[in-house]
């Protein structure tokens, strides 16, 4: 059998002048691409090149033919449809991809055929067991397989894009069918283009100009492998603008071209440090940092040079974070709030350099923006956000995303001087539901001379009068509380020349504050369930004798007009949850007692009976109310169900009685003569159960009294005729323990005094 070095004359005549890298043509079309500049435009073959030029295989051995067209500026044709043609079908069969099959013993030649150009294979098969290189068995095996044959020879990469100047090392491999691979021996490395790219003994491609070639490398003649090379110029960059580093901190410094999808550059770079106290880089762009400073890390080399600046930054001792961690951080649905992580050296300045970490327990909840610093609060519920820096502990804030409205327990607040109350504030939900209590609340008074606040929401009155009282949260949400303090005692008194109404406070009873002066007659006061308005009888409206009912602010302002019927109303009472107030009107002739909403609405008649009756007063509960008849003949004590029935007499006697009052325990308590026609007159307290109980008895005309919030003092007020037929008013304050001695206020001679209450 004859060898490769005795192929016929004929058939060596027929191989192409120029070999062609051998490769699977299934391998080269889906590189082809990578060989094509511009555009796909109609080319003629003008030549093919086939590899191996000659091919030696053992009977029912395989290998495929690579096939490649050129056209007549030499370049390559990825599309080009080839045909294959065997001169002895029973010595090689090949098939429509160009893979040959050893059959029997002989010499065939195989051509490559396209456009009516081809391109020649002499193919040697040698029996099974004889001497020709592909032999299954008994003959020479070739130096790569060392007795085990391969069925494919691959590089990797399968494809190279270079710049000039540029080196790239192909690594070849031998595998078998099952896809394990074989140990290699000597390969042989060839360049289709030399001047585009050259490959040494080691397989290293050195790019030299821009263009395109085909790198080859072969095993032993019977396996050949391929990958093409595009050489083309494009600039080159660093991987980053600018570098931080912590000392001693490492990182890596690549050079790639953006032009090809940041593709690193092989080979070929040189690394620099302009200033190695300050950082070292390693062969590979591995850049270490050695003290504080700066210094410009330079790569170098066919590309020319490239710098970047790096910093190192002092090595930080203190972590600052704004706000506090600890307490959870409340932050509105949809709002968003700034935080903050700052490294500080040992001299507490700050280091802008050091670069935090920011993360987000859950994001669907809240999205964090590390440029600004702010938490943007996307969903109801609570979070984590942490800060991270390396030798720190991490600081972590819980995040709680709540309802943006806040809501206070209460709109309006009534205090007396020294008295002190707690408001809670909660937050709302978009339907108006409470969502929990609010943290981190700001409290600020805008009378503190009035009202005094404090950081948990206790209000304490300090003086007469009005304030507002605000609370605010971090992110802006506020809710407003109105306060008026309240003096301990309403009058009405002329100490201005018509009646007006004052307040005083019990430790300072003398001292009246006016509340309500002017030219109007303002009279019978009554301060509301929760002290925050003032009910009162008055005829500014008409200054004809009919009196109005009325109510203001406890401060005197917003003065409000209740009833507009003819004749007097008046005594008003309010009912305990300050819904409504029950007064005495005399619209239909005689007086009748009538309820009417504290805000605004129609009057309702609650008594009918002839001879008129006047002076409610409404029980602890609510549930009855105390009035003067004269149903009988004189002014007697009765007592009704709040919606006006159960009408029944109290008494019993026939003296003239007055001024029924209820005690904060139920008990009633009412004016009553000591004897008939006489001009001195008793308080007397009847139990729920048991006998009345005189309170006190006096020797001049009993005007008003009425027991203190406590059931413990009364203030009442008296009136006598003094030398000259002169009225003279007296007001008096005492406690209801034994041996008990009033405390007589000071009044302006010629002062009247209509009503004092508490």
């Amino acid at each position: 059998m004859a060898t490769p070095d005795r192929i016929p004359d004929r058939l060596r005549r027929a191989t192409p002048r120029r070999a062609m890298p051998s490769r699977a043509r299934v391998v080269a079309a889906a590189l082809a691409p990578l060989l094509v500049a511009g555009p796909l435009r109609a080319q003629a073959v003008a030549e093919i090149q086939v590899s191996p030029q000659t091919m030696t295989l053992a009977v029912g051995q395989r290998q495929t033919i690579f096939a490649a067209a050129f056209d007549r500026q030499g370049n390559l044709i990825p599309n080009a449809r080839f045909t294959f043609w065997t001169s002895d079908s029973t010595v090689a069969r090949v098939g429509r991809d160009g893979t040959v099959v050893g059959l029997k013993a002989g010499l065939a030649k195989v051509e490559a055929r396209a456009q009516g150009r081809r391109a020649s294979v002499a193919v040697l098969v040698s029996p099974r067991g004889g001497r020709g290189r592909g032999a299954d068995t008994g003959g020479t095996a070739p130096p790569q397989s060392a007795g085990v044959h391969a069925a494919a020879l691959t590089l990797d990469p399968v494809a190279l894009r270079m710049l000039p100047g540029e080196t790239a090392r192909l690594t070849p491999e031998a595998v078998r069918e099952d896809g394990s691979t074989v140990p290699l021996g000597r390969v042989a490395w060839k360049s289709l283009r030399s001047d585009v790219a050259r490959v040494d003994s080691a397989g290293t491609v050195t790019a030299v100009a821009p263009g395109r070639t085909v790198i080859q490398a072969a095993a032993g003649g019977a396996l050949v492998a391929t990958a093409p090379v595009e050489v083309d110029t494009a600039q080159v960059a660093l991987s980053e603008t600018a570098l931080v580093l912590p000392p001693e901190g490492f990182d890596t410094l690549r050079l790639t071209v953006p032009s090809q999808a940041n593709r690193p550059i092989a080979g070929g770079i040189q690394w620099r440090s302009t200033d190695t106290t300050v950082a070292r880089v390693g062969p590979t762009g591995i850049v270490q940092a050695v003290g504080p400073g700066t210094a410009d890390i330079v790569a170098s080399g066919f590309f020319g040079e490239r710098r970047v600046r790096l910093t190192v930054y002092r090595k930080p001792q203190i972590l600052v974070v704004t706000p506090r961690t600890g307490a959870a951080v409340q932050i509105p649905l949809g709002q968003s709030r700034r935080f903050s992580a700052v490294a500080q050296a040992a001299d507490s300045t700050p280091i802008p350099e050091v670069a935090v970490h920011w993360e987000v327990g859950d994001t669907g909840i809240a999205a964090f923006e590390p440029g600004t610093g702010t938490l943007l609060a996307k969903a109801l519920g609570t979070t984590s956000l942490t800060a991270r820096l390396p030798g720190f502990a991490p600081a972590v804030w819980a995040i709680e995303v709540v309802p943006a409205s806040l809501r206070l327990d209460r709109s309006r607040l009534g205090l007396a001087p020294g008295q002190r109350a707690v408001v809670v504030a909660t937050l709302q939900d978009d339907r108006g539901r409470a969502a929990g209590t609010a943290a981190e609340l700001r409290w600020i008074s805008d009378r503190p001379d009035v009202v005094a606040v404090d950081p948990r929401g206790t209000v304490q009155a300090l003086g007469l009068g009005r304030a507002v009282v605000t609370a605010a949260t971090p992110w802006g949400a506020t809710a407003r509380l109105e306060v008026f303090v309240a003096g301990d005692l309403l009058f009405a008194t002329s100490r201005r020349g018509t009646f007006g109404i004052y307040q005083a406070s019990a430790a300072n009873p003398d001292s009246l504050v006016p509340l309500l002066v002017d030219a109007a007659v303002n009279v019978e006061p009554a301060l509301s369930p929760d002290r925050t308005r003032i009910a009162f009888s008055s005829n500014r409206a008409n200054r004809d004798g009919n009196y109005d009912l009325y109510v203001m602010d406890a401060d005197g302002r917003n003065i409000r007009r209740l009833t507009t019927e003819r004749g007097t109303d008046g005594d008003p009472a309010w009912t305990p949850d300050g819904s409504r107030i029950v007064f005495s009107s005399a619209r239909s002739g005689v007086p009748q007692i009538m309820v009417i909403p504290a805000d605004s609405g129609e009057a309702v008649a609650l008594t009918s009976s002839p001879g008129g009756n006047h002076s409610p007063a409404v029980s602890p509960d609510g549930k009855t109310i105390a009035f003067v008849s004269l149903r009988d003949g004189g002014p007697r004590i009765y007592r009704m169900n709040a919606d006006g029935t159960g009408q029944t007499r109290v008494t019993a006697g026939s003296l003239r009685e007055a001024v029924p009052r209820f005690f904060p325990n139920g008990d009633l308590a009412y004016a009553v003569e000591r004897s008939p026609g006489s001009r001195e007159w008793r308080i007397v307290r009847l139990p729920a159960r048991g006998a009345p109980v005189t309170l006190l008895q006096v020797e001049q005309r009993l005007v008003t009294f009425a027991p203190s919030p406590d059931g413990e003092r009364l203030v009442y007020v008296t009136l006598r005729q003094a030398p000259g037929g002169r009225p003279e008013y007296a007001v008096y304050l005492r406690s209801l323990g034994p041996a008990a001695v009033p405390l007589a206020l000071r009044l302006q001679p010629g002062e009247q005094v209509a009503s004092a209450t508490f």
